[in-house]
């Protein structure tokens, strides 16, 4: 029994082994963290405050992917441009793509924006899988809860009902709380509102909201003087009210569409968690995205 002991306090890894899971983005990594609890360290590559398209695959990335048991990416293209070159340096055989140590979420939570027909450079940055920015609706991060439990569950199936119960405990917190902020955005009676990328698709698409334009001409393209004519005429048109600008892009351009819009308003609010201060967790996003709709 002593030497049991002995070797428990001089091995402690061998009696708490925890599962290393990366993320690309923020918005997973608090997601993995609750539903992981104890049983995980989780780390993000991507910042909440950089634009997930466009992350540089630096070497220091490729050391976490190295040590990782699980990679969880949005997928649909969103991360294409430097996962693989990442998986590609890490040399981690568990994290490629297809093992049990890669979870790609987009596939699997109902993508909207699935293109029909032929695309091409020429429409922009267009996914061809679907839109990726699924982890700004409440409901799809629930089932997002619920995807990486269970991948948890495989990797240490020692704790996989506590992943489940996590899971579950964040899927139905979920759908508890879009009510309530369902019910929030609808006293505010506004039902348009113009954004600068297609990054709002998922929340405006679960609560009702139409988004009639952009202020990118196409997806990834900056704005051109004639495109703002454009908005600032359709906003007039439709008494658009509201123009929401991703925090990580220019807003003098708002400035410039709002001031030629009576009556219209622009805040810049954070799509990913950690984009502002206090915004640490999935539901202080949302949170700030329906108080910026009631202008607050």
């Amino acid at each position: 029994m002593k030497f049991l002991a002995l070797l428990f306090c001089l091995f402690p890894a061998l009696a708490q082994a925890k599962t290393n899971v990366v993320t690309t983005i923020t918005d997973l990594a608090t997601i993995a963290r609750e539903v992981g609890g104890d049983q995980v360290n989780v780390d993000s590559i991507a910042k909440g405050t950089q634009d997930p398209h466009f992350i540089e695959a630096k070497p220091s990335y490729m050391v976490k992917l190295s040590k990782a048991d699980l990679l969880i990416a949005v997928g649909l293209e969103l991360e294409v441009g430097w996962v693989p070159s990442l998986i590609q340096g890490a040399r981690n055989p568990k994290v490629k793509s297809g093992e049990k140590g890669f979870l790609e979420i987009g596939p699997e939570i109902e993508p909207l924006e699935v293109p029909s027909g032929k695309i091409s450079r020429a429409d922009g940055d267009v996914h061809p899988d679907g839109n990726p920015h699924f982890y700004l609706d409440p409901i799809r991060l629930g089932k997002t809860a619920q995807l990486i439990a269970a991948r948890l569950g495989e990797l240490d199936p020692a704790h996989a009902a506590e992943f489940t119960k996590r899971g579950n405990a964040f899927n139905d917190r979920m759908k508890s709380k879009t009510e309530a902020w369902r019910k929030r955005i609808e006293k505010t009676g506004v039902k348009k509102i113009v954004t600068y990328h297609k990054t709002l698709t998922y929340f405006f698409d679960r609560f009702g909201i139409a988004n009639p334009a952009f202020l990118e001409p196409k997806p990834g393209i900056p704005p051109t003087s004639g495109h703002i004519i454009e908005v600032i005429n359709l906003m007039k048109t439709q008494k658009v009210p509201l123009v929401l600008v991703e925090n990580f892009f220019d807003v003098s351009v708002t400035k410039k569409v709002t001031d030629a819009v009576p009556g219209s308003r622009a805040a810049s609010i954070a799509v990913d968690v950690e984009g502002e201060p206090g915004i640490k967790t999935n539901d202080d996003l949302i949170e700030q995205i329906v108080k910026a709709i009631e202008g607050k």
